[in-house]
């Protein structure tokens, strides 16, 4: 329950963000800092992926 609430909280703080830049007309470099993010998080993950499957757990 506890990490449905933060990310609850951090959907709405994207949210919110995205809304702000599209009002300043900065929704292209919102979307691409996104982007990045996501990709950055994506490589973290599939690094503890296989070093959990190297590791044997």
């Amino acid at each position: 329950m506890g990490w449905q609430i933060i990310a609850a909280a951090v959907a709405g703080y994207l949210v919110l963000l995205g809304r702000s830049a599209w009002k300043q007309g900065e929704f292209r470099q919102y979307l691409r800092s996104l982007a990045i993010v996501a990709a950055l998080c994506a490589l973290l993950a599939g690094t503890v992926a296989v070093a959990m499957l190297l590791d044997g757990v």
